[in-house]
């Protein structure tokens, strides 16, 4: 019995320490989702931010080719009269026909 006694000791002394070890590589486990959803979130974020600040270069780089080039700039505003004035054209005939 004595042999006995000692094996279902050990065997209960190991599965102590195999339970130990599943309960700290669940609490591991658990961090790591964690610090993974806080990285993809912080992801998420840089790409919307990077989004912005190409479209703040985009829109800095137009306006620097209207002011840069003046004749260029004078020709897109006679441009941009024009489709206004085509625009009134429309919207008065529409408001006439109704």
């Amino acid at each position: 019995m004595s042999n006995t006694s000692k094996l279902v000791d050990s065997i209960a002394q190991r599965l102590s320490v195999v339970m130990k070890q599943m309960e700290t590589l669940k609490n591991d486990n658990n961090s790591l989702r964690e610090n993974l959803h806080k990285t993809q979130e912080d992801l998420e974020q840089k790409g919307l931010l990077i989004k912005e600040l190409r479209m703040k270069i985009e829109a800095a780089q137009t306006a620097r080719s209207i002011t840069e080039g003046h004749q260029a700039g004078t020709k897109a505003r006679t441009q941009i009269d024009k489709l206004i004035g085509e625009i009134d054209v429309c919207l008065e005939y529409l408001s006439l026909s109704q």
